[in-house]
C-alpha cells in the first residue's frame, strides 16, 4: 500500500494516508498507531483498543503538542475522530521549526535521512518551481518535510513579510528557514510538518508570500506532492506493519 492513495479528487473528500500518531482516549494510557485517512478537519485511527462514540480523544504527531477531539464513529479497523476548533486552529498555525536541529529538538531519535522530489510545475504570478525535500527521523510523528520556491526574479522574495499557505480552506502562517540568491535566482525554504503536507497531498497548497514590494501567489496541484510522499519508502515514513 502507497503513503497516499489514488482516489478521485472530483468525487472524495476523504484520503487515505498511514501516518504515524500517539493517541490516549480520555485520559488514559499513550497508544502508538497510525491514521487510516483523514480530510481537513477530521482523522481516522487504525485501532483495535475498546472506543465508544462520543469518547474524548488527545493525539500527538509532528511535533505539535497534544490536539484534542471526539470520536464519532467506531468501525472494525478502529474509529473517527472529529477535531475540535481549538486543535484545528493549532494545526492551522503550528511552526514546525527550523532546520536539522528541530528534528532532535523535537526528539527525534537516531539518523535523519533525506529525499527529495523532482522540481514541481506551479500555477504563479512569478515564474517559479518547487521542490519538496523529506527529512524522516525514526520516532512516531515526527517526519519533517521542507517546501523549496525558486524563482527568476529574486526581487520577489526580498524582504517578505508574511507567508499564508491553504490547503482546502484550512490556513498557517509558514516562516521561512531561508532566503539566499544563488545563480540569479531567488530562493525560499519553508518548513511543513505531517499533517500540513498530507493536506497538501490530497488539496494542493495555495501560497500567498507578502512582501514590501507587494503581494503574489503561488499554487503546487495535490498530485506532485501526493508523489513526493508515495515514493518514501515504509520504513523511511515509519508506517505501522
Amino acid at each position: 500500500m502507497t503513503v497516499v492513495q489514488t482516489i478521485d479528487r472530483r468525487q472524495a473528500q476523504r484520503y487515505k494516508a498511514g501516518f504515524d500518531i500517539r493517541f490516549s482516549i480520555n485520559d488514559g494510557a499513550e497508544i502508538v498507531s497510525n491514521t487510516l485517512n483523514f480530510t481537513s478537519r477530521s482523522i481516522a485511527i487504525r485501532s483495535d483498543v475498546l472506543a465508544q462514540k462520543g469518547d474524548r480523544i488527545a493525539i500527538s504527531f509532528a511535533g505539535l503538542p497534544a490536539i484534542e477531539g471526539e470520536i464519532v464513529r467506531v468501525f472494525p479497523e478502529g474509529f473517527a475522530v472529529v477535531l475540535n476548533e481549538g486543535s484545528l486552529a493549532l494545526m492551522a498555525h503550528t511552526d514546525p521549526g527550523n532546520g536539522h536541529s528541530a528534528f532532535h529538538a523535537a526528539g527525534v531519535s537516531g539518523p535523519v535521512e533525506t529525499q527529495n522530489s523532482p522540481f514541481i510545475r506551479t500555477h504563479s504570478s512569478v515564474p517559479a518551481r518547487a521542490l519538496i525535500s523529506s527529512g524522516v527521523g525514526y520516532q512516531p510523528g515526527y517526519n519533517r518535510h521542507f517546501l523549496s520556491i525558486v524563482t527568476a526574479d529574486p526581487a520577489a522574495l526580498e524582504n517578505i513579510k508574511t507567508i499564508w499557505i491553504n490547503a482546502d480552506g484550512v490556513k498557517w502562517t509558514a516562516k521561512a528557514l531561508k532566503f539566499e540568491q544563488r545563480n540569479n535566482r531567488g530562493i525560499a525554504v519553508l518548513s511543513l510538518n505531517d499533517w500540513q503536507a498530507y493536506m497538501g497531498a490530497a488539496y494542493g497548497l495555495k501560497i500567498a508570500i507578502m512582501s514590501e514590494a507587494g503581494a503574489w501567489t503561488l499554487d503546487i496541484d495535490a498530485e506532485p506532492i501526493a508523489d513526493h510522499l508515495d515514493s518514501l519508502s515504509p520504513m523511511q515514513m515509519a508506517l505501522s506493519a
